[in-house]
């Protein structure tokens, strides 16, 4: 993978907060509406704002797309730490690509409870249920996939680390605040439901300070490796230069 493709895919993460929290700005998901609400206001929600969440679904699908190519030059930064076992790259990588799909999956559901709004609103509740219930709960594989970063930039005991040891901890924290989600399944109000505090403005909350501090951070360790492949061809030049020694 060269440079440029890794600096590009890094900006995945500023691009995925803008496109993927502005779609959801726009269906009007911020705040999520309420557990609490019965069928009939559900599917109302959804005739009155139709267009509007299936433009911001679709918008979301492709912040989702910036998601998954930071989570790949990640794990390529990941691998260039000298000494440690590869299963760290390959847990962020594996459940990063799991993660996407528990953000994609629910992202794709509302679109579609989008599209037939005049069905049963029985049927459009439970599909806005099933779209929540999916991505808010989504914390296992985020405690995979931070916790393989986690356990990869804490092992390097190198002068110059690829990233910095801070970098394991904050992402360590990150995996925490993902946890709450889980318990949205048994609360339709309160700070653990899917519109809670903890549940929902927390979590959020940590996934967009993710995007943006990993990708300064992978810009950082990109940068870090192209100044060290120039000092190694300098160093290669100045051997070819010099004359050779002769007995």
């Amino acid at each position: 993978m060269s440079l440029l493709d890794q600096k590009i895919s890094a900006w995945g993460g500023p691009f995925c907060a803008l496109t993927f929290g502005g779609g959801l700005l726009l269906a009007g998901f911020v705040p999520p509406p309420p557990p609490t609400l019965d069928a009939s206001h559900v599917a109302a929600l959804y005739q009155a704002n139709a267009g509007m969440i299936r433009i911001g679904m679709i918008l979301g699908l492709f912040g989702i797309a910036g998601y998954m190519s930071l989570v790949g030059v990640i794990s390529v930064q990941l691998s260039r730490i000298q000494g440690i076992s590869r299963l760290a790259p390959y847990l962020q990588l594996g459940a990063g690509a799991i993660g996407v799909l528990t953000v994609m999956f629910p992202t794709m559901i509302f679109a579609i409870a989008a599209f037939r709004p005049e069905r049963d609103p029985a049927l459009t509740q439970l599909l806005n249920d099933v779209g929540w219930l999916i991505i808010i709960p989504a914390f296992p594989t985020f405690i995979v996939q931070f916790g393989g970063f986690a356990a990869g930039v804490l092992q390097d005991n190198s002068a110059t680390p690829v990233f910095p040891r801070w970098s394991g901890f904050f992402n360590i924290w990150m995996a925490v605040l993902f946890v709450p989600g889980g318990f949205s399944f048994c609360f339709l109000t309160g700070p653990f439901a899917w519109n809670g505090l903890f549940a929902y403005w927390v979590a959020a909350g940590a996934f967009f300070v993710w995007l943006l501090v990993m990708s300064w951070l992978t810009l950082r360790a990109i940068a870090q490796e192209e100044r060290g492949l120039k000092m190694a061809d300098r160093q290669a030049g100045l051997t070819v230069s010099q004359p050779g020694i002769k007995a």
